[in-house]
């Protein structure tokens, strides 16, 4: 569906079914991967041709100076597709408080923040209301979830996760 010759008639089929895809989440690493710039270049790509407004990256791994390096290369891409890259509230930006830093070295339309709640309230007992405080306005999308005290997945409602104060 993404093809260069189909992704119009996809986006489309979407639109008719009063339908859009917000993000393309990926698990690509920017810590870790080498790969990862050339795969995020070509997902904006596809990002731009089918009107999808964010791609989605993480850093798994403690090695901020690839992430930087990688981010440097990315953000020029994100700005000349008219997307946005964000980087997930999981792995090393799980702090929020690191992750607001790196975003505020760039300080680019194109470069913010998907917020997993999962993360930075499970690996760093952080609040939602410390999490908005950090990112602010880099927050670009939300993945919500619960889970229970040993951070296994639950539907909502049914884990521990503090959601009604996250909703608020």
């Amino acid at each position: 569906p993404f093809h260069p010759y189909q992704t119009a008639a996809t986006v489309r089929d979407l639109r008719e079914k009063k339908l859009s895809i917000p993000c393309f989440d990926t698990s690509c690493d920017l810590s870790a991967d080498p790969n990862a710039v050339a795969t995020l270049t070509q997902l904006m790509e596809i990002a731009k041709n089918a009107q999808v407004k964010y791609v989605v990256a993480c850093a798994l791994q403690d090695n901020e100076e690839t992430v930087l390096h990688a981010l440097q290369q990315l953000t020029p891409v994100a700005e000349k597709c008219g997307v946005s890259l964000l980087l997930k509230t999981s792995g090393i930006y799980a702090n929020t408080a690191r992750l607001r830093a790196v975003l505020d070295q760039f300080a680019s339309d194109n470069l913010g923040a998907l917020w997993d709640v999962h993360h930075p309230y499970r690996d760093f007992g952080e609040s939602g209301d410390a999490t908005i405080k950090n990112l602010g306005a880099y927050v670009g999308h939300v993945h919500l979830r619960d889970s229970d005290d040993n951070g296994t997945y639950q539907l909502i409602g049914e884990g521990t996760m503090p959601i009604e104060d996250v909703m608020r």
